[in-house]
């Protein structure tokens, strides 16, 4: 995996992490202060691969951890209903 597709994945998954917050802040509570987020995808090992290990050999700031945050996809199928209109004759005269 090339470093520029490492790069626009880890900000898809920043994106995405972001929107998951805003609607579940609480997840917040388990994170320590000053964390180094490093973000895996559940379905994508060589991401997983190439992020850790650059994550691992990066000097970390003082006083703060790395956090490791695997996001997964969810599909919700939603059924949208998209109404149709046209002019009729009056069905009752």
């Amino acid at each position: 995996m090339s470093s520029a597709e490492v790069a626009d994945k880890i900000i898809e998954l920043s994106e995405q992490f972001n929107q998951y917050v805003f609607e579940h802040p609480d997840i917040l509570d388990n994170m320590p202060d000053r964390a180094v987020l490093v973000f895996l995808d559940a379905d994508d090992p060589s991401f997983n691969q190439a992020n850790a290990a650059t994550a691992l050999q990066s000097q970390l700031p003082t006083d703060s951890e790395r956090v490791f945050v695997q996001l997964r996809r969810r599909v919700q199928i939603v059924e949208q209903v998209n109404w149709e209109a046209e002019i009729v004759p009056a069905p009752f005269q």
